[in-house]
């Protein structure tokens, strides 16, 4: 890449995380797919915190594999920057659906938690996974150099560790304010 394409992918990048920034803190503001959150609060097994972790795990799950196969749309296309859009929409929407599910949810705190985690923990045990090829990386053949390989496990890390922060943030944290028991 040339210095105009690196810099265009740093200020994607910070655009994005200052949006991302922005969503958490006016999170009471932010708007939430209302028909969904209706839905999954009138449903009898989505007040239940496993069942609606479990579900919320599977739409994780969803999502995350749902992008890994539109990601190799753009090694067919001459479009440029495309994976980012990419990314940046499965971002919105994953968000959006964590406030939907946050807003959807009536029940204690504790039971709360219990919910975010279990929905949440898809990303944690990507992090781990990404952790484990991380620190396992080793030549393919002699005098190989492993750091490219080693730093997309870092960054799959790191990006699989901020889903999980903010996935538990989002569903745990920011919904109507529940029973503290």
């Amino acid at each position: 890449m040339n210095r105009k394409a690196d810099e265009k992918v740093l200020i994607f990048f910070l655009a994005g995380t200052v949006l991302v920034l922005v969503m958490i803190i006016f999170s009471r503001t932010l708007w939430v797919p209302r028909g969904m959150a209706e839905r999954l609060s009138k449903k009898k097994w989505f007040q239940n915190h496993w069942l609606s972790g479990g579900y919320l795990f599977g739409i994780n799950a969803l999502y995350f594999g749902t992008t890994l196969c539109l990601l190799f749309l753009p090694t067919f296309t001459n479009i440029p920057y495309l994976h980012f859009v990419l990314m940046f929409v499965a971002t919105i929407v994953s968000i959006l659906t964590w406030s939907a599910f946050s807003a959807a949810w009536k029940g204690s705190f504790k039971n709360r938690l219990k919910m975010a985690l279990t929905g949440s923990s898809f990303y944690l045990i990507l992090a781990l996974i990404m952790v484990i090829q991380w620190l396992s990386v080793k030549p393919l053949y002699p005098n190989e150099d492993t750091f490219m390989r080693a730093l997309g496990w870092m960054l799959g890390f790191f990006v699989s560790a901020v889903a999980f922060s903010i996935c538990f943030i989002f569903t745990a944290f920011l919904g109507k304010r529940s029973a503290r028991v």
